[in-house]
């Protein structure tokens, strides 16, 4: 144990259960383990019938102590099923959550500010934590964690937004009127009032809560950009296979706002299928992802959308020729986790998505190729590599986003 520190984190779906929520902070929570910390973990029961977490290894350490919470917000509305009773349920509980709750309805978190703040308390005091993480979303958490600060003034609250949420284009901001919007707007200006730092994995982001803290708070709280990382430990390299294919590789989500994006792919792929035959008798593009029902790509020969594979995507990374990186245009400035974990691979990256910071970012760094609407073709990237004359940096330096180094950057917030 160093120096005998206790921290806390607060995660909602901290592995083991599912959820890509989970991945970052296992991740701190396994390097922080192995720094010395005794690391205690605050997370929701899993829901029934779910898979568990690829990285719930990741956290089996004797130094992670993790107490699960029962949900409160009801299974039915936020994982709903198709028959009549159900259908009902659903309905029955929307009605409710909008009765009861003045902002968002479609926050996961709702209904656990008791059980939370007894069990932050109580190990709190009993560990005598100074250091305290809640990562959102969900977002009420962080506003009911953030009222600990009336009670424990000599907290430590380091506050990590994922991903924005007063912009966000789901839990079910953009249709919110205006009361129930301001609400939203109250939660994070308490928020930001009681922190003492926040932390977003983008720069953009960071900047975005500076400038609503300084309109809105009378407390300034530190701000640091705090980025997505890649674990050496799931990245060492696989056997590489010799393949005469031309072979693409994504492994994630299918966002929400991405059918521009997948639409242009599929056009591209179209056009080579009928001006580059040979081209693309070479082309195998592989989409391993959660919603593998998608059917954009249904009857392309070149084209197979898969279940996702959990860390066996680092072995497809490793004998593929590129890596696709699909981006919705709010996500265009979102240099995501997939980013970061495919790095070590030193494979191009082929990023479909608006001119943003991350194709800045590849464009400068030479570390790939960007398609969009305005720039590149699919044709030329394939003829690059095919004839290896992509122009790829092989001697960029990605160590630098490490979970060590990383982890590193969060140590050096505490007290």
């Amino acid at each position: 144990m160093k120096n005998g520190h206790h921290i806390l984190i607060v995660n909602y779906d901290f592995p083991p259960n599912e959820g890509i929520g989970g991945r970052r902070w296992a991740k701190f929570a396994k390097q922080l383990a192995a720094e010395g910390y005794d690391v205690h973990v605050i997370k929701a029961d899993p829901i029934e019938g779910n898979n568990q977490s690829v990285w719930k290894h990741d956290v089996e350490h004797e130094n992670i102590h993790v107490y699960s919470l029962p949900r409160k917000y009801p299974v039915h509305f936020s994982h709903p099923k198709r028959d009549v009773v159900s259908r009902i349920k659903y309905r029955l509980h929307k009605w409710r959550l909008e009765r009861n709750e003045e902002g968002t309805i479609y926050d996961i978190s709702i209904g656990w500010k008791n059980e939370l703040l007894s069990k932050a308390q109580s190990l709190i005091r009993e560990y005598n934590i100074v250091n305290v993480m809640a990562s959102g979303a969900p977002w009420k958490m962080l506003y009911d964690i953030s009222g600990l600060k009336s009670v424990f003034a000599h907290l430590n609250l380091i506050i990590d937004y994922r991903d924005p949420w007063l912009k966000a284009l789901n839990y079910g901001i953009p249709g919110l009127n205006a009361d129930r919007k301001r609400i939203e707007e109250m939660k994070q200006t308490f928020i930001l009032e009681n922190a003492s730092v926040i932390v977003t994995p983008y720069e953009y982001l960071t900047e975005e809560l500076r400038q609503w803290n300084l309109l809105h708070c009378k407390n300034h709280p530190d701000f640091r950009v705090l980025t997505h990382f890649y674990d050496k430990a799931d990245t060492e390299a696989s056997k590489v296979v010799q393949k005469e294919k031309i072979t693409l590789i994504y492994g994630g989500d299918l966002y929400q706002g991405i059918e521009k994006e997948l639409l242009l792919l599929k056009s591209e792929i179209l056009e080579i299928k009928s001006t580059h035959p040979l081209l693309y008798q070479k082309l195998s593009v592989k989409i391993f992802t959660h919603k593998h029902n998608d059917k954009t790509f249904a009857d392309i020969e070149a084209v197979e959308v898969l279940p996702s594979v959990g860390k066996e995507i680092f072995k497809e990374v490793s004998n593929a020729s590129a890596v696709l990186i699909f981006l919705s245009p709010n996500k265009k400035n979102d240099r995501t986790t997939k980013f970061f974990e495919n790095l070590p691979s030193r494979k191009p990256y082929l990023i479909v998505a608006e001119d943003g910071e991350v194709t800045q970012f590849v464009k400068e760094n030479k570390l790939g190729y960007v398609l969009n609407k305005d720039d590149g073709s699919l044709a030329e990237f394939l003829q690059l590599i095919d004839e290896k004359k992509l122009n790829f940096n092989e001697q960029f330096n990605y160590e630098k986003f490490e979970l060590k180094e990383i982890t590193r950057q969060l140590i050096s917030m505490f007290k």
